[in-house]
């Protein structure tokens, strides 16, 4: 079983077999000066530290096998080479018994049905899923019938949808489960919009009164829901129709990486990914070579997973700050 952040991807075996050490696998993106893995099981702390790992491979971190125990409270510090910093906290659920286990390498949230679909390696007849809040409030819990798999299944969210920050699933059949968390929350950041001169990505001074009304607002979003899920940061740039579209597109991008670079410098540590979308999301729509100023933007979005269905954003490779 697989999850990432952006910045690092996690997996663990949800069913060690005979023989075979629970464990905890990390993979960080780039260079990692020291990597810091704590797990309690059991009431017992095990905890390693490595220094000096590259980036793109994965990292072991294993704990004795004892099947009184199939639960893990792993925390994950890494200091990158670039001096970045990022703790996540990763509870983890495992089985000595039985070969259930959840594929969310391509699980997905439908914002609009407030469903989440994932897939599972066995039938599963029932689901138990909790719902959490801002400051990791308990919303709801419910048991829910599934009677699906193997393969893709739908699962509902519980609790207000507009609430909900971090799903926690067990989802069960006669004789196994499996658990995992996931994060449907995602949140549109309103701002005032910083004007650049035509075709260039450079952000004047008087302009900069409006990145630090959003970078106070987005420490706000991080002191509200950064104990729960990892905030992450979307910026996507857009461009009116005056121009080539192909330029546009590499204008918005530049813009939307300038607006990132902006908040890096000026204190803002969590994830940044930007894209540039040219004139694809017009919030006013205009015919070819139309000087509107209102679609001349950037969109910021705040989630522990790249914008869904749903958010009016389509599916694209972010790039990472």
């Amino acid at each position: 079983m697989a999850w990432a952040n952006g910045d690092l991807e996690f997996g663990y075996t949800p069913n060690p077999q005979v023989g075979e050490k629970p464990a905890l696998y990390v993979t960080p993106s780039r260079a990692v000066d020291e990597m810091l893995v704590t797990c309690n099981v059991g009431g017992q702390d095990y905890e390693r530290t490595r220094s000096g790992l590259p980036g793109g491979k994965l990292q072991s971190f294993e704990w004795p096998r004892n099947p009184k125990h199939t639960h893990a409270d792993c925390f994950v510090r890494v200091r990158f080479a670039d001096g970045y910093v990022l703790e996540q906290n990763l509870p983890i659920d495992y089985s000595f018994g039985g070969g259930l286990s959840v594929d969310l390498s391509r699980a997905s949230a439908d914002l609009e049905a407030h469903t989440l679909t994932v897939s599972v390696s066995e039938a599963v007849d029932t689901a138990e899923i909790t719902a959490y809040g801002a400051h990791k409030k308990l919303l709801d819990k419910s048991v829910v019938q599934v009677d699906g798999g193997p393969g893709e299944i739908t699962l509902p969210w519980v609790g207000d949808p507009s609430d909900v920050v971090l799903l926690e699933v067990k989802v069960e059949n006669a004789g196994a489960w499996a658990g995992f968390e996931f994060s449907p929350w995602f949140l549109d950041i309103p701002h005032d919009d910083v004007l650049f001169e035509s075709g260039s990505d450079v952000i004047d001074p008087d302009q900069e009164y409006k990145l630090e009304k959003t970078l106070k607002d987005l420490n706000e979003v991080i002191d509200k829901y950064g104990e729960v899920v990892p905030v992450k940061l979307y910026i996507a740039g857009c461009t009116d129709t005056v121009g080539d579209g192909a330029g546009n597109r590499q204008l918005s991008q530049r813009r939307a990486r300038a607006i990132a670079k902006w908040l890096r410098s000026h204190g803002y540590s969590h994830p940044i990914y930007f894209h540039g979308f040219g004139e694809a999301l017009q919030a006013v729509p205009t015919g070819d070579n139309v000087d509107e100023v209102r679609n001349r933007r950037a969109l910021y979005m705040v989630g522990a997973q790249p914008p869904g269905k749903g958010s009016g954003i389509p599916g694209v490779k972010w790039s990472a700050l």
